[in-house]
Formats: C-alpha cells, sequence, structure tokens
C-alpha cells in the first residue's frame, strides 16, 4: 500500500514537471499563432468571414486550455494554427481573386452601355419632337435616372479600389439593370 502511495505521487510529479515543461511552448505557439492570425485577419476577414470565425474559435480553445493549466492541449492546438491559418490566407486570395475578375468582366462593359445611353438621351433631347410614348417629364425622369446610375457607378468603383468587390458587383449589376431599363425605354437594341 505504501509502495502504491509513493508510485501515485512520483507519477503526479513526473506529470507535474511534463505539463511545467509544456508551459513556455505553449505561451510561445499561442502567441505565434495569434500573430499569424493577426496577420491575415484583414483580406481573411472580407473574404473568408467564416473559415476565420472558426480559425479564431480553435485560438481560443487554445487560450483556454493554457488558461486551465492544459499545457500539453494547448500547445497541441496551437501548434496547428499557423498551417490552418494558412489555408484560410490561400482561400481568401482565391476568393479575392475570383471577385476581381467578376468585377473587371462586369464593369467593362457599363461604360460603353451607358455612353450609348447618354447618346440618345442627348439626341431625344435636342429633338423637336419625341417618340410616341416619351414626353419631356418622362424624358427628364431618364436623364435622372442616368445621372443616378453614373453616381451609383461611381461609388461602386469606389469600392472595387478600396477592395470591397462584393459590394461593387452588387453595385455593378444594379447599375448594369438600370441602364438596360433605360436603354429599352429609349428605343436602343440590347447587345
Amino acid at each position: 500500500m505504501r509502495n502504491l502511495k509513493y508510485l501515485a505521487v512520483v507519477l503526479l510529479a513526473a506529470l507535474l514537471v511534463a505539463c511545467a515543461r509544456d508551459k513556455e511552448p505553449a505561451e510561445a505557439a499561442i502567441k505565434q499563432a495569434a500573430q499569424t492570425i493577426e496577420q491575415i485577419r484583414g483580406e481573411a476577414a472580407m473574404y473568408a468571414p467564416d473559415q476565420l470565425k472558426q480559425l479564431e474559435g480553435s485560438l481560443k480553445a487554445a487560450q483556454d486550455s493554457f488558461a486551465n493549466k492544459d499545457y500539453t492541449a494547448a500547445l497541441a492546438a496551437a501548434g496547428a494554427l499557423g498551417a490552418k491559418a494558412q489555408e484560410v490566407a490561400k482561400a481568401a486570395a482565391d476568393k479575392k481573386a475570383e471577385l476581381t475578375k467578376s468585377w473587371e468582366d462586369l464593369s467593362a462593359g457599363i461604360p460603353q452601355m451607358m455612353e450609348a445611353v447618354k447618346s440618345r438621351l442627348d439626341d431625344l433631347g435636342k429633338a423637336k419632337k419625341l417618340p410616341a410614348g416619351l414626353d419631356k417629364d418622362k424624358l427628364a425622369a431618364l436623364t435622372s435616372g442616368y445621372d443616378e446610375a453614373m453616381k451609383q457607378f461611381q461609388a461602386a468603383k469606389d469600392a472595387a479600389s478600396a477592395g470591397d468587390f462584393t459590394k461593387a458587383i452588387e453595385a455593378g449589376n444594379a447599375i448594369k439593370q438600370k441602364g438596360m431599363e433605360i436603354g429599352t425605354t429609349l428605343g436602343l437594341k440590347q447587345q
């Protein structure tokens, strides 16, 4: 019985030494993981927010293990976060590239379409007689709609320049739709 108590004390002491030995590496691994996550946070928050949230949850779990003095678990959890952070960074970069291409494709056609609309509005504004179904008030409303769409297009370009391609694409699609509606009302052929 006495040997059993002695063995239990020795095992407990060995466990405490092993845990204490993992404390510094666990603390360093958590610090490194937090720094890595902070480095990728900007683009990850914009282009891979769900994956970033999972990554932050894993970091929190490692920090909680450390706070509970489970240094071995904290070290194991934190050790894997660097690779996960790189995966999130790659996913964010891929999503950004996809959205950038979509914006470039969308925004390339808008100026040409809106220029055709503007030209038709200018021609009708100078005309002595307007086509059937179009009066001066309706023409003024269409011109106002065109002006508003062009302001929105500038805002969309600004959003794209700031890296918010989701907002830019959403606005670009609305502008394209508005331009097509105005063009149809003015009798322009859609391409």
